[in-house]
């Protein structure tokens, strides 16, 4: 491809065009991968920048360097940009021939919800007999293959490659989770989504974002920049940060949906019932009611229905498809993945933040006879100010037990002596398992994680709910930089003898 076809519309300054009409056969942000024939791209990273590798880029055979900041005494053309990371994402897209715009796009956004809602919209779709490819935190999905990825949204480069895959493989639809730091990073610039959904917005990631109006922001950008013209938000009814984008997408003049269990939006819920096996509920819908039975658990689960209805009825589904769909998704992994055995049911789920952890508690208890068991931790070297709001939702359970949750660089009982305060701010103080046997109420630490889900098996009884969250469909524990083999369903089956 000619440097002039690759970079057009991107809106670049040339500096040093004494090959301007170059093949480019490549593109890349790494120096270290750089082959002949590639345009480097120079990002600006936290840690170093792009910049500084550019001499190197070229000395592997870079034909030209596209930056934000003149690069002196380089022997290839330079481009120079406003926003570079808008330029990548706008010439990855070139370079792939935008497959994007052939295909129809469908986004999900928010804190929690966003891989169980995407996988119900791509259920649906498949249902309507669309061939649908799936970018989520778990897989990225489509024409019998599944990739294990490294981001919920890839890097603008690897998306566009993978879209062209997808293209090439006869896809029609993309559902994509879109990432707060994906809308930051300008990963999808360029991109414009058919429907979008948000489901909810609440304290995470503010060791990235700061605050919570930044981390607002950038979510709200998937329908401020990336919707269609004619394109439908659906927003959570009951959440104040979501109401915020209808009201502006009113405003606007543009469609938008809200959904809400409470009644107060156009796709809301009645005939409700919640078991330890699922959902069954009638959905009412602008396109009428829907009868659904679902195999997911607790009422969070009906809001990622809703969701996630609203979502493929804008992109053309049948209420038939959103019942079948919806049927058709036995489970999410490590989303309320349930195991039961001898009368005690344990819970695993992805729930690592305050308000999903709540929300889990709350669909938890809803089914259980006996006593509620919570195993949970906090991740290290993240937002080190929700240790103590995730303490204060587990003090909602009969039995809270604080563990270790990829402590990553950080001390487990750092992190722990962190968390305990939010459990300590009602009545509960720390108590041997022996007191627990005997009904008292307190919270338990137990720093080894193996040893924590074992721990609140073993103070089950017939009736009685463990919810082990944090860590969900992972399958590793990281300590110390290194990751080692750790799956909380696996344990909980062990344990449970199943």
């Amino acid at each position: 491809m000619k440097l002039t076809e690759l970079l057009a519309g991107v809106g670049t300054e040339p500096v040093a065009s004494t090959k301007a009409k170059a093949d480019v056969t490549g593109i890349t942000a790494d120096s270290r991968s750089v082959k002949p024939g590639d345009l480097f791209i120079a990002v600006p990273g936290t840690k170093a920048d792009g910049v500084q590798f550019a001499h190197e880029a070229v000395q592997r055979g870079a034909v030209a360097v596209l930056a934000e900041k003149t690069i002196g005494g380089l022997s290839v053309p330079l481009f120079v940009t406003p926003s570079v990371r808008k330029a990548m994402a706008l010439v990855a897209g070139n370079f792939y021939g935008n497959p994007a715009r052939d295909m129809t796009m469908l986004g999900v956004t928010g804190t929690n919800g966003k891989t169980t809602t995407a996988w119900l919209v791509e259920s649906i779709c498949a249902a309507g007999m669309n061939n649908v490819g799936l970018f989520g935190t778990i897989k990225v999905r489509y024409g019998g293959n599944s990739i294990e990825p490294t981001h919920t949204t890839p890097d603008a480069i690897s998306l566009h490659k993978t879209l062209r895959e997808m293209a090439d493989a006869g896809v029609d639809t993309v559902v994509m989770e879109v990432s707060s730091h994906a809308l930051a990073q300008d990963r999808v610039h360029g991109i414009t989504f058919r429907s979008a959904g948000f489901t909810n917005l609440s304290r995470d990631h503010l060791d990235y974002h700061k605050d919570m109006e930044v981390y607002f922001q950038a979510k709200r950008r998937l329908f401020t920049e990336n919707l269609s013209a004619g394109g439908l938000a659906v927003v959570n009814a009951d959440d104040t940060y979501t109401n915020r984008v209808y009201n502006e997408m009113k405003q606007l003049k543009r469609q938008s949906w809200k959904f809400s269990r409470a009644g107060n939006g156009e796709l809301s819920a009645s005939n409700v019932e919640y078991t330890t096996k699922g959902i069954k509920a009638t959905l009412k819908t602008p396109a009428g009611d829907i009868a659904i039975k679902s195999a997911l658990i607790g009422a969070h689960n009906l809001d990622n229905i809703l969701c996630a209805t609203g979502i493929a009825l804008a992109a053309g589904a049948s209420r038939r498809d959103v019942q079948d769909g919806i049927e058709r998704v036995i489970r999410v992994p490590g989303r309320m993945e349930r195991v039961e055995n001898g009368g005690i049911t344990a819970f695993v789920d992805y729930a690592h933040t305050d308000d999903a952890l709540a929300k889990a508690v709350e669909s938890s208890r809803a089914v259980t006879k006996g006593k509620l068991i919570v195993v949970f931790g906090c991740g290290g070297d993240r937002d080190e100010g929700k240790r103590p709001l995730m303490g204060e939702v587990a003090a909602q359970a009969d039995i809270p037990i604080v563990t270790s949750d990829n402590p990553r660089s950080e001390d487990p009982d750092d992190i722990i002596q962190d968390i305990i305060p939010g459990l300590e701010k009602g009545e509960l103080r720390r108590m041997s398992p022996a007191k627990a046997r005997t009904g008292e109420r307190g919270y338990l630490v137990e720093a080894d994680r193996k040893a924590a889900i074992a721990l609140a098996i073993s103070l089950a009884k017939p009736g009685d709910t463990i919810l082990i969250a944090g860590k969900g469909h992972e399958t590793y524990q990281e300590v110390k930089g290194h990751k080692s083999h750790f799956d909380d369903l696996e344990e909980a089956s062990k344990a449970l003898g199943v």
